[in-house]
């Protein structure tokens, strides 16, 4: 399955899922109609092992590790999920006004402003 035949959506979310029957925790990043990217909680082999991904209360999707970098696994859907599941799960941007949001870190934090440094040469 070639990922680029799928919209992909970025998604920000904990995750419960199950690796090959070890239960634990992920972090969802993207999510697209035939597979997704988790960072697992704990870092374990799993290249070519199931994995199942809780999306939300009632959609569970089960799927194989097709690859891995560190932590983070790329999984590919035993069934593809209808795109209205991915439009749910998929990221939804913040109802601030994009004037008054403040550019954040990974961790939620607060960047300060560019010109928040010393100059160091003249700008003149």
């Amino acid at each position: 399955m070639d990922a680029r035949n799928w919209s992909r959506h970025l998604v920000e979310k904990e995750v419960r899922c199950v690796l090959a029957d070890a239960p634990g925790a992920g972090f969802l990043y993207d999510l697209s109609g035939g597979g997704c990217m988790v960072e697992l909680a704990e870092m374990r082999e799993a290249l070519g092992r199931p994995l199942t991904v809780e999306l939300y209360e009632q959609e569970t999707v089960r799927g194989t590790v097709v690859w891995q970098a560190g932590a983070c696994v790329g999984v590919s859907f035993d069934a593809p999920i209808h795109d209205a599941v991915v439009r749910h799960v998929g990221f939804v941007p913040p109802e601030i006004p994009f004037a008054e949001q403040h550019p954040r870190d990974r961790f939620g934090r607060a960047l300060p402003p560019l010109d928040a440094g010393e100059k160091r040469w003249p700008l003149d």
